[in-house]
Order: C-alpha cells, then structure tokens, then sequence
C-alpha cells in the first residue's frame, strides 16, 4: 500500500510539475524576439511605431506632406568683405538678414540685426512659421548685410543651397547648413 502511495505522489508531482512548465511557457513574453526599429516599442508582439515611421519593425521612414522651417540662426560668417569691415562708412560689423528661397520664390526674408561681431551666435527676427510642401527642389538661403541705400547697397554674404528633407535624415528638429563659410541653423517640424 505505501508503494502504491509513493507511486500515485510521484505522479501527482510530475503532473503538478509539467503543468507549471507549461503555464510559464504559455506566459512568455511576445515581445522577447520582436525588435522595433527608430523608437518604436514592442507591444504584444508587434512594434508601435513613433511619428514618421512606419512597417513592420518601423524601419520605413514616412515623407512628410511638409516641413514647418519656424526659426533661423545664423552661427558662422565672414568677419570681413574681403580686406574691409561690411560697413566702411561706419566701420562697424555687418547688419544681418537672411533670404530663403525656392527656385524663384522668395519663402522668407527675416529682419535684420545690426552691428553683429564674426563668431556671435545670432537668432535672426522676423521668422514666422514657413511651410515647405515641396520637397525634392532645393533651397538657397541667402545672408547679408543690410545697408542704407543710396548711401551704400546691401552686401551679399555668400548663399548655400540646400535640401530640406532627404528619406534618411530621421527628421532632426534643428538642421545644420554650413559651407565652410557661412553656417545657419534652422529650427524644423515635420506634418504627415
């Protein structure tokens, strides 16, 4: 009889034993073998993906119906128009604004800030939010110094011509323009 009883206990036990074994597998996370790409998080197995992406592990980068340019900085630029300050007739530092445009659009015009040292980090005014719909043709923005005509014509700075959007830029929010010359930052958001 006691072997009959050890026998069923150890057969209870196995039982016991296998189906916690299964209920632990059963509760296995989903999300154990599910990577989710740029941001995007598991749940429940499948990925969640953030804003501007999309697929199955949100590797695809969606294209924006537009880009918001909402402000602009201007961080690098010529001290000197060639071997004299901007300003010869008062011999001060260039009056700044910048122009962006596209093709023959003139986007913005910013206002201008006066007296500006090379190597000052300068918010330029003026900037409202700009939407940019198209986004294959590029870009030129424009710096110069102001002047007072017709004592003196605004001085063009340099240009850079740029791209607003490309599908691997992962959507920064402050896009760097720099040609070795001239530098400006510009402040983006992205609508879909």
């Amino acid at each position: 009889m006691k072997k009959i009883l050890i026998i069923a206990l150890a057969s209870f036990s196995v039982f016991v034993s296998n189906g916690c074994k299964k209920k632990k597998a059963e509760q296995a996370d989903p999300c154990a073998n599910t990577v989710c790409l740029n941001g995007g998080t598991c749940v429940d197995g499948s990925c969640s993906c953030p804003t501007g992406y999309s697929g199955a592990d949100c590797g695809t980068q969606r294209t924006p119906v537009k880009v918001t340019i909402s402000a602009i900085k201007i961080t690098k630029f010529p001290a000197m128009d060639g071997t004299s300050t901007w300003d010869p007739i008062t011999n001060t530092n260039p009056d700044l604004l910048a122009v962006v445009k596209q093709g023959s659009n003139t986007l913005i015009t910013t206002g201008s800030v006066n007296n500006i040292s090379a190597g000052a980090v300068t918010i330029l005014p003026g900037v409202s939010s700009t939407d940019v719909m198209d986004l294959v043709t590029q870009l030129n923005i424009e710096l110069w110094d102001e002047d007072t005509p017709p004592v003196d014509a605004n001085d063009s700075m340099g240009s850079i011509n740029f791209s607003i959007y490309n599908s691997t830029n992962h959507f920064p929010t402050t896009l760097v323009v720099d040609n070795g010359t001239l530098t400006f930052e510009l402040t983006l958001s992205y609508t879909y």
